[in-house]
C-alpha cells in the first residue's frame, strides 16, 4: 500500500458546520430534553446512552426509548420535537469562537453550509438566533428533513457538497460528536472535531481542537492541503470462491480510507476474465482452472486513484473452482458481540473490518450491532447481511437467500438466515442455516456463584428464574423446522448466551469457577437436548486445559470498583446440528492491544467479548 503520486495542495472550497453542540450550545439542551422524557418513561439516561442520543435524529432516539418503555415511538418523537424546540427558542447560545469563525470565512469568500440531524423547524430557529447575533447566513442548509438517511450515514454531507458544487475532499466538516464525525468522514470530508460531550480522538484526516476559538480559515485550509493519501485497510484479501463458467462479482470500494473523493478503481494486473470497474466492483466469468477437478487462486492487483491523483494498491485473491469441482467443503463461522456496536472504542468500524478480514471468516452471527453495524460492515466488505431489530445480525461473504425469525426482534432474542455457500456441479444449492442469539444479561450466574456463594442447585434454579431458559426454549421452537432438516442443511446457533456451560463447570474445573462444580447450567443443557453440539468443546474437550474464556478481555477486575477479580467464563458459543458438519478447529479470538476498562478507547480489539471462531468441514 503505497502512494505513487504526491498531489498538489487542494484549495479549501467550503466549510460544512454541524449545528447542535458545534455552532450553538444545544447538545446539553438535547440531552436534557431526552433525559426528561426518558425519566417520565421510567428510564434514567447514563453515559452508555450517548451513542443513541447525541448526534442522532429524533426518530432514532425516540425508537430507543420506545423499545425500552413500550410507549409509541411516534408519540415520543413528537414530544421530543416540541420540548427541544421550546428549549432552543429561549436558550440558544453560540459556542465560543463560532461567530468569529463564520465571520472570517464570510469575509474571505469561503462558502459555508449548515448540516444538521435536527429537523428544519429547529434549524430555522437556530439560524434566526445566529442572525440576531450578527451572522449573515449560510449558503446551503441541510436538515434531517432533506435526506432519506441522516448521520452517521454520509448522505447529509454529500447533499451539502452537491448543492455547493464542490468535492467533499476540498471541504472541512466541523463536528462535535462521534456520530457526526463518522458521517463527514464517510462522505470524504476532512474533519475538524470540537467535542462537546463525547470524547473524540485525532485520526488521519481528522483534527481535534478544544474550541472553535482555535480555528481560523488558514488552519482549515491546512487541513485540506494536508489531506492524507489514500490507503486500503488491508494490503490484501481473499474473496468468496468463484466457479468456472458462472458469473462472479466482488466489491472493494468500501475498504479505502484517507482518499480525496471521488475515487476511481482500475486493474494494475490480473486474469483476463476479470474486469475492475471504476466504482470498485470486480466482475467476470472465470475460465476453467488447470485440471478437471482443480482449484486455483486468481490474483488481481487493484489500484485506487483519488481526486488528487494519489494511489493505493490492493491484492485481491479469488479462489476459482472448476465447473465440475465438488461444492465448498470448509466453512469458517464466527460469533461476535460488538459491544454497543463498538462505540466505546475509537475507530471501531475499521477495527471490526480488520478483524473480520484477518480471520478470513465466511459467516458471522453478530450481537449488539446498534442498528448500523451490520449494514455498514457489509457495505465496506462487499458482503451480504440480514439485520433484525436493533441488536442482531447475520453477516456473510456468501449470499443470504432467505431470512428467518422476527425482523422486529427486541434487544434480546434471535434472528436467522439461510446462506448459499456454493452450488454443486449439477447446480443444486449448497447451503447452511445460521441463527444468532442474545440472551438477557442479568442475573448473571458466575456472579451468583463467585460473589453470592450460591450452591449448585441454587445456581441452576436462579438461572431458570432469569428468563434465559424460557427465551432459549422460544428460540429453539422457532428453529424447529431447520433443526428437523439439519442432516440435509446444517444448522448453526451462535451467540452471547450470558450463561455458562455445564461442559465447563465440571468438578475438575471447579478451581476456575470459585470452587463451584459441577453445575448443571440449564441453558447449555437445553440446547444440547435439542441436538446442538458445542464446537469449541468438541475441539477442546478439557475445560481445565482450554477454558475458552470469552467474558471478558477488558474486565480483569469487577467494574464496581471493589477490586474483586471478574469471573472469567465462556458465555459465547458456536453450536451446530446435523451430520454434515465436522469440527476441524475452534478458537477464541481477542487480538492486539487490549487495555482494561475504563481505558478502552484506544484498544485494537473493539469489543468487551472475545469472539468464537470455528472451522468446519462441510461434507
Amino acid at each position: 500500500m503505497t502512494s505513487s503520486y504526491s498531489p498538489a495542495p487542494t484549495p479549501l472550497q467550503a466549510v460544512l458546520f454541524d449545528m447542535d453542540g458545534t455552532l450553538v450550545d444545544t447538545e446539553q439542551l438535547w440531552w436534557d430534553t431526552v433525559a426528561e422524557a426518558a425519566e417520565r418513561l421510567g428510564h434514567v439516561l447514563v453515559e452508555a446512552d450517548q451513542p443513541d442520543v447525541l448526534g442522532r435524529p429524533v426518530e432514532h432516539t425516540a425508537g430507543v426509548l420506545a423499545e425500552r418503555s413500550g410507549a409509541p415511538a411516534a408519540a415520543i418523537a413528537a414530544e421530543l420535537h416540541r420540548a427541544f424546540a421550546d428549549r432552543v427558542r429561549t436558550r440558544v447560545v453560540p459556542r465560543p469562537g463560532a461567530l468569529a469563525l463564520l465571520g472570517a470565512l464570510r469575509d474571505e469568500g469561503v462558502p459555508t453550509a449548515l448540516v444538521t440531524a435536527s429537523p428544519r423547524e429547529v434549524a430555522e430557529t437556530v439560524v434566526a438566533a445566529l442572525a440576531e447575533a450578527g451572522h449573515g447566513g449560510f449558503t446551503v442548509t441541510v436538515t434531517a428533513d432533506d435526506t432519506a438517511l441522516t448521520k452517521p450515514n454520509p448522505d447529509p454531507y454529500l447533499a451539502a457538497c452537491r448543492a455547493l458544487r464542490v468535492p467533499p475532499a476540498a471541504c472541512v466538516a466541523v463536528e462535535d460528536t462521534p456520530t457526526g464525525v463518522a458521517s463527514a468522514e464517510a462522505a470524504g470530508c476532512q474533519v475538524l472535531a470540537v467535542p462537546s460531550v463525547a470524547r473524540i480522538d485525532p485520526a488521519p484526516g481528522r483534527t481535534v481542537l478544544d474550541s472553535l476559538e482555535q480555528a481560523t480559515p488558514d488552519r482549515l485550509r491546512a487541513l485540506v492541503a494536508d489531506a492524507p493519501a489514500p490507503r486500503f485497510l488491508v494490503p490484501g484479501l481473499t474473496t468468496r470462491r468463484a466457479r468456472a463458467g458462472r458469473p462472479f462479482t466482488a466489491r472493494v470500494a468500501g475498504l479505502v480510507r484517507g482518499a480525496a473523493r471521488p475515487v476511481t478503481f482500475a486493474a494494475a494486473d490480473g486474469p483476463d476474465w476479470l474486469t475492475v470497474h471504476a466504482d470498485g466492483t470486480l466482475s467476470g466469468t472465470p475460465t476453467p482452472p488447470p485440471g478437471q477437478d482443480g482449484e486455483e487462486v486468481a490474483v488481481a492487483e487493484v489500484t485506487a486513484v483519488d481526486a488528487q491523483g494519489a494511489t493505493a494498491r490492493l491484492t485481491v485473491r479469488i479462489p476459482v473452482a472448476a465447473a465440475d469441482a465438488p461444492a465448498l467443503d470448509r466453512v469458517r463461522v464466527m460469533s461476535w458481540n460488538l459491544w454497543l456496536g463498538g462505540s466505546p472504542v475509537d475507530d471501531h468500524r475499521d477495527k471490526q473490518l480488520a478483524v473480520l478480514l484477518a480471520a478470513d471468516v465466511d459467516v458471522v452471527g453478530l450481537q449488539e450491532t446498534a442498528v448500523h453495524a451490520a449494514p455498514e460492515l457489509a457495505d465496506a466488505l462487499g458482503w451480504f447481511h440480514h439485520s433484525a431489530g436493533e441488536n442482531l445480525a447475520v453477516l456473510s461473504r456468501h449470499p443470504v437467500v432467505d431470512t428467518l425469525g422476527d425482523p422486529g426482534v427486541g434487544f434480546y432474542g434471535a434472528a436467522g438466515a439461510r446462506i448459499r455457500l456454493d452450488e454443486h456441479p449439477d447446480g443444486a444449492p449448497h447451503e447452511l442455516v445460521l441463527w444468532t442469539a442474545h440472551l438477557n444479561h442479568t442475573p448473571y450466574g458466575p456472579y451468583d456463584a463467585c460473589f453470592g456463594g450460591l450452591s449448585a442447585p441454587e445456581l441452576a434454579a436462579r438461572e431458570r428464574e432469569s428468563g434465559r431458559v424460557g427465551k432459549i426454549d422460544g428460540i429453539l421452537a422457532g428453529m424447529a423446522p431447520d433443526l428437523a432438516a439439519a442432516d440435509r442443511t446444517p444448522v448453526l446457533l451462535v451467540g452471547d448466551f450470558n450463561a455458562p456451560s455445564h461442559l465447563d463447570w465440571t468438578a475438575e474445573a471447579a478451581p476456575l469457577h470459585g470452587g463451584h462444580g459441577p453445575v448443571d447450567w440449564p441453558v447449555s443443557r437445553t440446547v444440547e437436548r435439542a441436538g446442538l453440539r458445542d464446537s469449541y468443546r468438541e475441539a477442546h474437550p478439557d475445560p481445565v486445559a482450554a477454558p475458552g474464556t470469552t467474558w471478558s478481555p477488558v474486565h480483569p477486575r469487577h467494574e464496581d470498583g471493589s477490586g474483586r477479580p471478574e469471573p472469567q467464563d465462556r458465555i459465547d458459543f458456536v453450536l451446530h446440528a446435523g451430520e454434515r458438519l465436522t469440527v476441524l478447529d475452534s478458537t477464541t479470538l481477542a487480538t492486539g492491544r487490549i487495555a482494561p476498562w475504563p481505558d478502552v478507547a484506544a484498544n485494537d480489539w473493539p469489543s468487551d467479548h472475545a469472539a468464537v471462531l470455528t472451522t468446519f468441514r462441510f461434507a
